[in-house]
Formats: structure tokens, C-alpha cells, sequence
């Protein structure tokens, strides 16, 4: 009978330590790349196949991982789980993407499903930002998550780092809308609306504080009546816009949270007649590429969406690790993509429009 290759084995065949392939198999302890690389080359030769069952009872490890985000209807966060993906694959561990419908009581059962099953960690898109009491005893949970005696790290993404006990990844959103504003103002708009998120969603906050600085820096100011929240579709820039229209609050710069609610906002002026930048400069948020073949191309903040999910993934997998160094913030700046619905001569090649 054919000799059934053990670990024993696949340590000879890389020429390392019996423990230095448990610790690669099992995703525990600091291995260098190369000797990783040499213990997955020597098992695919030797054959071996670790007993899943076994591995389980002597570890608390899963090898999985959740990416928990408010809708999988928002492409803006499809790359970002692409660099967490593809990260944690390097890494022989699953990535598992679970949708909280931007609701905080569907995302803290979420989270307390994942703590039952003992997830390695957890990549958290909060889709609220709340000031209630309970909203801060939520976050306050996200840093006591245990299996066993074992932690579960949880890195937050685009979230306003209520808990500083979490590592954050986010954009500077108060920049990046900074920027939004002031190039409209730049442009001798004054006159400007903002079609946002839910005003309890993450990050609205830092996002009318950027464009309320740069008014004030031209001495002028944005009116309530020109702040419209509502969700992050197509169809709710579209409402948006037409409503402010209808009500006879015509602005002649609008700032939109993302640029599905852009394009939606470019087809409620089209609609009225109005025609873009010249009547109305519409400027959008995150690089997707619907801003590219919208007419007019819309002007927008490219985000850093897959560097975010690296970023994340590469936080997560240390604290899995056993890192417990203090919480890191990453804020990363997201750049202008200056297009037509802003700049009538506006620069229009392709492949410099998004970063998709």
C-alpha cells in the first residue's frame, strides 16, 4: 500500500522544521515569503492533504474572513472587496461578503452571527453613523468580539472611527469634497446644492463640512434648502435633482455624493432643458466608470477604492497574526478627474478618465 505522505514529509522535502509548516499551514506566527513559498511547493509535491477536522479541534483558526457592507447594489465598494480578495487568496484564506442593508440593527446581527461561528476577522462598511446611545454601545462591542480566549479583529472602512480601539481605512472625504467645491467655485458658481447619502450614513458629516469650508473661503454659504439626503442611486439623484427643480431652487453647481446620483442628476436637468456645465456643473464621487459614458462625462473624485481593501486586508491579517500594536488610521486622498459636466473643454481620453 502507497504510503500516505504525512507533514513529517513535507518539512523534508521544503528542508524545514516540522513546526515552521504547521505555522504555514495554519496561518499562525510570522513566516518569511520564501519559506512559505518552499512549504506550498513541497506540499503540492508530496501530495499531502491536512485533515480539515483535526486542524479544527487543535486551532480556533477558520481561515475565513467577512467583508460586511451596507449593499451589494453600490459599486463603489466592489473594488474594495476586490483588494480584499485578493489579498487574503495570497494568504489561502476565504473571503466571505455579507450585505447589512445600511441598517444597524441587520449589521450588529451580522456581526454577532460571525462571532458564533468564529470568523478569523472581520472588514466593516458601517452604513450608519449614528449619535444615539445605542449606535455608541455597537461600536464600543466591535472591540470585545471573541471565540474562545481568542480575539476577532475587526478593521473599519470607510467609516467615521468612532471607536478608536479599531484600526480605519477611509478617504478624506472632507478633502475630497473640499476639492468638489471649490473647483465649482473656482468656476464662478455660487450658487451650490449638495444631493447626498442618508444623513445618518458614514461620512456625510465630513463631506458638508469640506464643502461648507470652501464656501465660506468665497464668501458665500450653502443654503439648507439646497441639501437634499436621500439613498446612493441612480434614481435618487434623479428625484433629488428634479424635486429642487420643480420647487424653483435652480443651482448652478452641484456636488453629489457619488456619481450614480450624478448621472442621475445630469439626466433631471436634461429633462428641464438645462444643459451641462453651462447651466448647471455637476460634479460626482468615487471614479466609477458610469462617469465616463454619461453625456456629458462627469467631473468626479477618483477614490482609492482597491488600495482601501489591501489596506484593510493587510491590517486585518496582522491583528489575525497577533499584532497588537495601537489601532492605525490610514486616510487615504482620493484626486480630480476633471470632465465635461464641470469644463466644457475638458480633457476626454479614455483611459484618463477612471481608475476602475
Amino acid at each position: 500500500m502507497k504510503k500516505v505522505p504525512g507533514i513529517q514529509d513535507v518539512a523534508a522535502e521544503a528542508g524545514v522544521s516540522i513546526s515552521t509548516v504547521s505555522r504555514v499551514l495554519n496561518h499562525s506566527g510570522n513566516v518569511a515569503d520564501n519559506l512559505r513559498r518552499r512549504v506550498y511547493k513541497a506540499v503540492e509535491s508530496t501530495g499531502y492533504s491536512a485533515n480539515p477536522i483535526a486542524s479544527n479541534l487543535k486551532s480556533t483558526k477558520r481561515n475565513q474572513i467577512a467583508v460586511v457592507i451596507p449593499t451589494l447594489r453600490g459599486t463603489y465598494y466592489t473594488d474594495i472587496i476586490k483588494g480584499v480578495s485578493e489579498y487574503f487568496y495570497e494568504k489561502s484564506i476565504m473571503s466571505v461578503v455579507l450585505e447589512s442593508g445600511g441598517n444597524m440593527e441587520k449589521e450588529s446581527s451580522i456581526i454577532k452571527d460571525l462571532e458564533k461561528q468564529w470568523i478569523d476577522g472581520i472588514i466593516l462598511i458601517p452604513g450608519q453613523c449614528g449619535q444615539e446611545e445605542s449606535y455608541r454601545k455597537y461600536m464600543e462591542s466591535l472591540s470585545h468580539l471573541r471565540k474562545r480566549d481568542t480575539p476577532i479583529p475587526v478593521v473599519l472602512v470607510e467609516a467615521d472611527g468612532r471607536n478608536e480601539d479599531l484600526d480605519l481605512v477611509r478617504v478624506d472625504h472632507e478633502a475630497a469634497f473640499y476639492a468638489m467645491a471649490e473647483h465649482l467655485l473656482e468656476l464662478g458658481r455660487r450658487k451650490l446644492a449638495y444631493l447626498g447619502d442618508a444623513e445618518d450614513a458614514s461620512l456625510v458629516g465630513l463631506a458638508l463640512k469640506g464643502i461648507r469650508r470652501a464656501m465660506e473661503e468665497y464668501d458665500c454659504s450653502l443654503s439648507e434648502q439646497l441639501v437634499c439626503m436621500g439613498n446612493s442611486t441612480v434614481l435618487d439623484g434623479y428625484q433629488s435633482m428634479a424635486r429642487l427643480l420643480y420647487d424653483g431652487q435652480r443651482p448652478d453647481g452641484v456636488i453629489c455624493t457619488n456619481d450614480q446620483v450624478a448621472a442621475g442628476a445630469l439626466n433631471a436637468c436634461k429633462e428641464q432643458g438645462l444643459l451641462s456645465p453651462k447651466d448647471v456643473a455637476v460634479t460626482g464621487y468615487g471614479g466609477m466608470a458610469l462617469s465616463i459614458v454619461t453625456d456629458p462625462p462627469i467631473t468626479t473624485m477618483v477614490a482609492p477604492r482597491q488600495q482601501m481593501g489591501t489596506a484593510a486586508a493587510q491590517l486585518l491579517y496582522e491583528r489575525i497574526e497577533g499584532n497588537r500594536e495601537e489601532p492605525r488610521r490610514i486616510i487615504l486622498a482620493a484626486h480630480p478627474a476633471i470632465r465635461c459636466s464641470t469644463m466644457k473643454s475638458a480633457f476626454r481620453r479614455l483611459e484618463t478618465m477612471f481608475d476602475d
